[in-house]
C-alpha cells in the first residue's frame, strides 16, 4: 500500500512547481491521485509535507488553496494518531506531532521551556567537553558543591542533588541563569555541556505548516516570477510597517523563533530578539518581510546585527540578516527547503528593498560562502550567477573582468554551464552590490585601528588604553555621569574610535555622545548617527 503513496508522491514532485497548462493539469491530477491514497509512514510523507508547503505558499487558485489545507489536515491527524510511535526518518523535519532532536543555546532552550505548545527535555549528553561538575560547581550554592568533588557522572550527579528526571532539564537552565550577567561566559558553559534536546509538540500549530502569521488575502500565482529588474525593485518605495498591537507583536515573535526551532536552527537576532525594533512589511506577490535587532546586552560593537524572516502568504519562507554599519552592510540568505525553486530572486530583492530603505544602506557584501567557498553545493548550484544577475559583482577588479567575460560566453552559448574550476576562482572574492558612490568603510578598517592605536601607544595595554582613551574623550564633549551597563559599553566603543580616528571637531564628537545613549534601545535612530558620522568623515 505505501509503495502506491510513494509513487503518487513521485508523479506529483514531478509537476508541483509547473505553472503552465499542461503542467497544471498533471499537478492537479497528481495531488488527486495522492489525496485518494492512504498517507504512509515512508520517506515519501516528508515529501509530501514539503510539496505541500510549496504549493500553500504559492497556490494557482482557491480551490487548490482549498485542497491543500484539507491534505495537510490529514497528514496532522495521520501524524497524531501515531504519536511517539513515529520513526526516526521523520523527526526533525518540523511536521506536525512529529518530534525535533538537535542542539540549542541557552536562552533559546529557556524560551522552548516556557512555551505551551511544546515540551522539551534532554536527549542525551554527546561526548561533552566539560563535565556537568565543573558546570554546576560554579553556580550551586555553597553548602551543596561538595556533590561536585566526587567524580560522579552526570545523572548520578542529578541523582544526588535530587533533581527529578522530568525536571533536569529546567534545573540546568535554571542554574546557568545565574550567570545572566555575563551572557557570553554562561553561552560557554552551556555550549560546552553538548546537549542534545528532544522537542516535542503538544499541538498542530508547533509545526511548519501551522507556524504562520495571519494574511489578510491569499496571493494566487499564475505562474513563478523570474525575469524583473532588481534595481528598480529595490527603490521601489516601501510602504509603512504593519501596525501590530500587544497581541499581534507576540504573535509574530512566536512564528519568528518557531521557524527556526522547528528547522532545528538557531540565530543571534532570532534568539535574542528585541521586541521593540520588530518591524513587519507587506510587500507584492503575498510577500511579508519581518526585521528586527537584538537586545541591548547582545548587541555587536558599532555595527547591528539585524536579522529578518521572509513569509510567502503567511508561512515562513526565508530568514536571516545583515551586518549594518552606516552606508555599508554584510548581508547573508538562507531559503528553507520546502520553498527553493520558487521565486528566490524576487525574495532576495524584496528583503534587500527593506533593507535598503528601512536603514538607508547603498552597500550590500555577500561574503563568498555563500556562493561556494567551503560550500560545495554553492559551486554545484552556480549560486555566484544567482548573485550577479541581482546585481551584484566580485569586489576584485580581476575577478570582475572575468566574470563579465564568462557572461558574455554564457549569452553567446546558451545553456553553457560555467566549469567548477572558474567558480571556485570566483570564491576568491566577496561580491557586492552598490548603489553609488565610493566603497564605504568596512569594520575591520575601524577595529584594525584601534588595534594599531592600542600597540603602538599604549604597547598593548588594553585597561590603560580603554581608560586613557575614557578620560581624553570626557575632556572633550560631556559625557553621561551614571551610564548603565549597556550604555557603559558603547561609551568603550566610541571612546576607542574617537582616538583612533582622531575625531576632534565638536559635530562628530556630538554624534558619538548622543551613540551611548541611543544604542541601546533605538535601533533605527543609531543608524541614523552612524550614517551622519560616516557622512561627516
Amino acid at each position: 500500500m505505501s509503495s502506491r503513496f510513494d509513487q503518487s508522491v513521485s508523479a506529483l514532485r514531478r509537476v508541483y512547481q509547473r505553472f503552465d497548462a499542461e503542467g497544471l493539469a498533471a499537478r492537479h491530477q497528481a495531488m488527486a491521485h495522492v489525496a485518494m491514497r492512504p498517507l504512509s509512514g515512508s520517506e515519501a510523507l516528508a515529501r509530501y509535507h514539503d510539496i505541500l508547503l510549496f504549493l500553500c505558499a504559492h497556490p494557482f487558485d482557491a480551490a487548490e488553496s482549498a485542497c491543500v489545507e484539507d491534505e495537510l489536515r490529514r497528514l496532522a491527524g495521520f501524524l497524531k494518531q501515531r504519536r511517539g510511535r513515529h520513526p526516526a526518518h521523520l523527526e526533525s523535519e518540523g511536521l506536525p506531532f512529529v518530534d525535533t532532536v538537535t542542539r540549542f543555546g541557552h536562552d533559546c532552550v529557556r524560551w522552548l521551556l516556557a512555551q505551551p505548545r511544546c515540551r522539551i527535555a534532554i536527549e542525551e549528553y554527546v561526548e561533552p567537553r566539560l563535565d556537568l561538575n565543573a558546570v554546576l560547581q560554579l553556580t550551586l550554592p555553597t553548602l551543596e558543591r561538595n556533590e561536585t568533588t566526587a567524580d560522579l557522572g552526570n545523572d548520578d550527579l542529578l541523582d544526588a542533588l535530587r533533581v527529578q528526571k522530568q525536571r533536569r532539564l529546567d534545573f540546568v537552565v535554571g542554574e546557568l541563569a545565574r550567570l545572566d550577567a555575563l551572557p557570553y561566559v554562561k553561552d560557554q558553559l552551556f555550549d560546552a555541556l553538548d546537549l542534545f534536546v528532544r522537542v516535542t509538540p503538544r499541538d498542530r500549530h508547533f509545526s511548519k505548516a501551522y507556524n504562520r502569521l495571519p494574511v489578510g488575502k491569499t496571493f494566487h500565482h499564475q505562474g513563478l516570477l523570474r525575469q524583473f529588474d532588481p534595481l528598480a525593485l529595490m527603490n521601489q518605495r516601501l510602504p509603512p510597517a504593519r501596525p501590530l498591537d500587544q497581541a499581534g507583536l507576540a504573535q509574530s515573535v512566536q512564528v519568528i523563533r518557531n521557524s527556526l526551532a522547528l528547522t532545528a536552527r538557531e540565530t543571534d537576532p532570532g534568539t535574542y530578539l528585541d521586541e521593540v525594533t520588530l518591524r513587519v512589511f507587506d510587500l507584492e506577490r503575498g510577500i511579508a518581510v519581518a526585521i528586527y535587532g537584538m537586545t541591548p546586552e547582545r548587541q555587536l560593537p558599532l555595527e547591528s546585527y539585524v536579522g529578518f524572516t521572509l513569509f510567502k502568504n503567511g508561512l515562513p519562507a526565508a530568514y536571516g540578516g545583515s551586518w549594518v554599519l552606516g552606508p555599508r552592510a554584510n548581508f547573508g540568505m538562507n531559503i528553507f527547503e520546502p520553498f527553493r525553486g520558487g521565486e528566490s530572486g524576487f525574495m532576495m530583492c524584496q528583503v534587500l528593498r527593506v533593507y535598503r530603505q528601512a536603514f538607508d544602506v547603498r552597500f550590500f557584501e555577500v561574503e563568498a560562502h555563500q556562493f561556494g567557498l567551503d560550500n560545495p553545493d554553492g559551486i554545484a548550484t552556480g549560486a555566484f550567477w544567482f548573485y550577479y544577475r541581482h546585481g551584484f559583482r566580485p569586489l576584485d577588479a580581476a575577478l570582475a573582468r572575468l566574470a563579465e567575460d564568462e557572461r558574455r560566453k554564457i549569452i553567446r552559448r546558451p545553456g553553457r554551464r560555467s566549469s567548477d574550476n572558474t567558480l571556485t576562482r570566483f570564491t576568491a572574492s566577496n561580491v557586492a552590490l552598490n548603489f553609488g558612490g565610493p566603497v564605504p568603510a568596512h569594520l575591520f578598517d575601524i577595529t584594525s585601528r584601534v588595534t594599531k592605536l592600542i600597540q603602538t601607544r599604549y604597547h598593548g595595554d588594553r585597561l590603560t588604553a580603554e581608560r586613557e582613551c575614557l578620560k581624553r574623550l570626557a575632556a572633550k564633549v560631556a559625557l553621561p555621569r551614571q551610564p548603565n551597563a549597556d550604555e557603559r559599553r558603547v561609551l568603550v566603543e566610541v571612546a576607542f574610535v574617537a582616538e583612533a580616528m582622531a575625531i576632534n571637531d565638536e559635530p562628530r564628537l556630538d554624534i558619538l555622545r548622543r551613540m551611548v545613549k541611543v544604542k541601546p534601545v533605538d535601533l533605527y535612530r543609531y543608524q541614523e548617527l552612524l550614517l551622519a558620522l560616516f557622512a561627516a568623515v
